[in-house]
């Protein structure tokens, strides 16, 4: 092991970390959340949802500044203010009495959390790594899903002892005494010289297209359709989860631990899809992931049977978090590495999108129908689409075969 790639895993191992608390705590307690506010509020679930979408649009259109700053900057910088902004906010959010300013901190949470954790991340680990890259991957973003699987049982144990202002505190502490430290020490985003991971493997290169080439292709957009349906999904499903098990039969705390296994599985699985896309092609393993996550989604409906709760933990639980890992990763197949923080940045936008629509869709589909069985329906609806649009994305080589002029005989 080359002295730049013992640097690369060490830089992996603080991404974990800083995921786990940046991410984990930010994102993934949502749902945690979500019943004790009602409970506080009285709102309608629609209404409710909508701070969660807003976090999402602002996220969505941050996220191209973020890849531009990316492409320009040292990542620790934007890192850093991005972990500050979310830490503060969840702070302002537990002194609030009202939808308004519950909102800009939604809002401020969704932009902090873009700049800190999953286009960053994404963009660090590309560079530093080549043969590897899946396999890095998996690892820096199992940091999301341990970090959803410990920030769940955290908050749910600091909201039941103090109430959510509480909740909310507990998870802004962290961010800034150990998440911002250890970017500052250890973030890089590049090495200074290509890789050469081993003796056997190639220097690394960057190749790829320039934004108004990448825009040009079909790749991107069908990554974009993918991007939005996906997280469309993931959301909407998400936020309502422990709502949804409430209201067939379970107690909160049983659906705050079907949620910590969910997210102990999604672990396991970001790791063995990253393997497996190292051997395959992001391509065939991103469109295997979404096929099962397709199936996880369908036994949702028939959860309060336990064999169909099972069946879904199982199969959502290991793909639900791969996207994280595989996207980047087809993103570069497809389109390169040239501009990656760019266009993590811009097809970001399309997901943060979904991410807005689909926990106001679940919560409107509850208002009118009494049920989530129609939204969850339209869900699995949405990740059979994902699964085609990657299956139909084209490799690198051959987007610049058609962008490049033909040579013509002298």
């Amino acid at each position: 092991m080359t002295q730049q790639e013992r640097t690369g895993w060490k830089i992996v191992a603080s991404l974990f970390v800083i995921l786990f608390l940046v991410w984990g705590g930010g994102v993934n307690t949502g749902a945690v959340f979500f019943p004790a506010l009602l409970k506080y509020f009285g709102w309608k679930r629609a209404h409710l949802s909508t701070l969660g979408s807003a976090g999402a649009l602002a996220a969505g259109a941050v996220g191209p500044i973020v890849g531009w700053l990316l492409d320009r900057f040292e990542a620790r910088r934007v890192m850093v203010a991005g972990t500050a902004l979310t830490a503060l906010a969840f702070i302002a959010a537990s002194r609030v009495n009202s939808y308004f300013p519950l909102l800009i901190a939604n809002l401020a949470i969704g932009i902090g959390v873009t700049a800190a954790t999953v286009i960053p991340c994404s963009l660090i680990v590309s560079s530093w790594f080549g043969a590897r890259r899946g396999l890095a991957l998996g690892v820096t973003f199992a940091g999301t899903s341990i970090g959803g699987m410990g920030m769940t049982i955290v908050s749910n144990y600091a909201i039941a002892a103090g109430g959510w202002r509480s909740g909310y505190v507990i998870l802004a502490v962290p961010m800034l005494v150990v998440a911002i430290p250890l970017i500052l020490l250890t973030v890089k985003s590049r090495p200074i010289a290509p890789i050469a991971t081993t003796v056997e493997s190639k220097p690394l290169v960057l190749p790829g297209l320039e934004v108004a080439d990448v825009l040009r292709t079909r790749s991107f957009w069908l990554i974009s359709a993918a991007q939005f349906l996906y997280a469309c999904a993931i959301a909407g499903a998400g936020l309502h989860l422990i709502a949804y098990l409430i209201g067939v039969g379970y107690t909160a705390s049983f659906g705050a631990g079907v949620l910590s296994a969910i997210f102990f599985l999604t672990s396991i699985g970001k790791l063995a899809m990253g393997i497996f896309a190292d051997r395959v092609s992001a391509r065939v393993a991103l469109s295997i992931n979404f096929a099962f996550s397709m199936l996880g989604t369908a036994l949702l409906l028939g959860a309060a049977h336990t064999s169909a709760l099972l069946g879904y933990v199982i199969f959502y639980g290991l793909t639900v978090g791969a996207p994280l890992v595989l996207m980047p990763m087809v993103m570069a197949e497809s389109l390169g590495l040239k501009r990656l923080g760019s266009v993590l940045g811009i097809t970001g936008v399309f997901a943060t999108v979904g991410a807005a629509i689909g926990p106001v869709l679940a919560g409107h589909i509850f208002d009118v129908t009494g049920s989530y069985n129609t939204a969850f329906s339209v869900f699995v609806a949405m990740w059979f689409m994902a699964t085609l649009s990657i299956f139909a994305c084209e490799p690198l080589s051959a987007v610049e075969a058609r962008l490049t002029p033909a040579s013509v005989p002298a």
